[in-house]
This record gives C-alpha cells, sequence and structure tokens, in this order.
C-alpha cells in the first residue's frame, strides 16, 4: 500500500464511522483558510475532559508542527500523516493519548520518523509506561516499513531554548505541574503568544511577560471553579480566583488572555466566574475545539 492509497483508506474509514453518529472532524486544506502558511495557531483540542464532543489540549502551530496530542486523529483525518514534530507539555493522559495510535499509523505509511520533544522527565514516562511493549509497542525501537528509520524519535529539549521549526520558533519554559511539564512561547515575525498549557501558580509566565513586549496573547488553563481551591492545589491547576490573583504579579496590562482546559462539568460557573471577574481582557475569551488566534 503507497502513502496515498493509505490516506484513502484512513479517511474512508472515518467517514464511515461518522455515519454510525460518532462525530470526527476531518480538517482539509480548504478549512479555515490556507493550511500551507499558517498565520495563527489553531486550537485543536481546548477541554480540560475528553467528551464524544471535545477534544483535550492539542494546538498546531504550523504546517507540519503541533504542540500536544489531547485531539490529532480526530481534528486532522487523512490529513494527520502531514504532521512530523510533536512537542510536549507533559506526560498526562489527555495531552499524549493520540501519540500510540500515531505512531501505529504511521510505521507503514511514512518514510521519516515522528519527532517527539519533550524536557527528559516526560521521555521518561514515555519510555517506562508506555512505549514499554506492555501498554504499547515499543516504536522508538521499530522501524518504519521499508525504510531505516525508526518510527518515532523522542528528543530532549532544554528550557529556555529556543527550537525553529517551519517558520515558528518555539521556547519551552518551566511551569508548576508536573516534574516534567513546561509551557511554550510561540513567536513568529516578532509576534509572540504565551501558552501556559496546565500549570499552578507560577511567576515564570508573568516574568516572561514583563520581560517581553512583543507577546500579544496569553493562553492559560483555568480547570476549575474558585470553591475547588483545594483540589486546584493537589492537582496543580488554576481557578478564576487564583487567576485572579497570579495577574497581580504582573506589571503589563496590554495583552490578551484567553483561556482553555476548562473540566467540562464545572464549564459554566468558570465561565461566569470568569466574566464576573473581568479576567479575559483585550479580546480574549474561553476557548473551543478549532479557535484560533492569529499571530
Amino acid at each position: 500500500m503507497t502513502y496515498e492509497d493509505g490516506k484513502t483508506v484512513f479517511n474512508t474509514f472515518l467517514i464511515a464511522k461518522t455515519s454510525i453518529n460518532i462525530r470526527y472532524t476531518i480538517i482539509t486544506p480548504s478549512q479555515n483558510c490556507e493550511r500551507d502558511i499558517m498565520k495563527y495557531i489553531e486550537f485543536l483540542g481546548t477541554s480540560g475532559t475528553r467528551t464524544p464532543s471535545q477534544g483535550t489540549t492539542c494546538l498546531r502551530v504550523s504546517k507540519h508542527c503541533v504542540i500536544d496530542a489531547g485531539n490529532l486523529i480526530n481534528a486532522f483525518g487523512d490529513d494527520v500523516f502531514t504532521i512530523e514534530h510533536i512537542f510536549l507539555t507533559h506526560s498526562h493522559l489527555d495531552h499524549i493519548i493520540d501519540i500510540p495510535f500515531l505512531a501505529d499509523l504511521f510505521v507503514t505509511q511514512k518514510s521519516i520518523s515522528l519527532k517527539i520533544y519533550a524536557l527528559k522527565e516526560t521521555l521518561d514516562d514515555l519510555r517506562q509506561f508506555i512505549f514499554n511493549h506492555r501498554v504499547w509497542p515499543n516504536f522508538e525501537e521499530i522501524n518504519l516499513i521499508g525504510h531505516t528509520e525508526k518510527t518515532i524519535e523522542l528528543i530532549e529539549i532544554q528550557l529556555d531554548h529556543k527550537y525553529p521549526i517551519d517558520d515558528v520558533t518555539l521556547t519551552p519554559f518551566k511551569t508548576n505541574h508536573t516534574d516534567g511539564s513546561c509551557g511554550y512561547l510561540i513567536e513568529k515575525n516578532d509576534a509572540g503568544i504565551l501558552f501556559t498549557a496546565d500549570t499552578y501558580k507560577c511567576p515564570r509566565v508573568w516574568e516572561l511577560l514583563d520581560q517581553n513586549s512583543h507577546i500579544h496573547t496569553l493562553v492559560t488553563e483555568v480547570s476549575f471553579p474558585s470553591s475547588f481551591d483545594k483540589l486546584a492545589h493537589d492537582s496543580k491547576h488554576l481557578t478564576p480566583a487564583l487567576l485572579e490573583s497570579e495577574l497581580k504579579q504582573c506589571k503589563r496590562n496590554d495583552f490578551a488572555i484567553y483561556a482553555m482546559h476548562l473540566k467540562t462539568l464545572f464549564a459554566p460557573t468558570i465561565i461566569h466566574e470568569l466574566k464576573t471577574m473581568n479576567l479575559l481582557h483585550n479580546g480574549g475569551r474561553v476557548l473551543n475545539d478549532n479557535d484560533i488566534i492569529n499571530f
């Protein structure tokens, strides 16, 4: 089977699934303007809970590059084979869930390894708990069919080091969520978007905003209502009240604030609190799947 044959079969499979009321979103180059020239970030998954209609964290930042893998296969459809680089924020399941299935698809269809970038602790988790020949085959050791390259390549990244990919630059910074968690400063054409991913109180976020006036947008998580302060502390997530308190550390107030990763059961309450506290200023809002933010 050729690469093109594989894409056709995969797309046909998705369409067949749709006919039995399982939701799949197939994004083709004709949707959301020209995909080859991305002047924006596309949020393929934004929820803190995986549901039949919502994907978990996944951002497309360039034609071949994504951050996190919470909703790759459903969102991309047969265009999934264009993915070449995945930058991870941490190893929690809602951020890596599609990677094993992606490797399974790629092993017979691709000629170059899928490159997965993360801090050391996150890569260690992938090797120990996922690609271990128990939970899933170790595709780090399995060759692409007909080629000498391995199916996946796990690449360790360093905090505060710049990684140019396609026409964007990603710079990981430490967050307060897991030992191996990070967010990313995403830069293109002298414009910056700061993506925290999952985090609790994190002074580094506000340092970066104050030090880099070209960052025009902050995308942060708000997982629980303010009444769940202890749960937020124990699981290292934010609430509206915590975000309000954290914002006081920042000298700037000229950037847009977008929220994501809301836990679905509590989304109406969280949204109400965010509006009441007027936290999503300068054009910000709660993000939904397939939303975009322009550079």
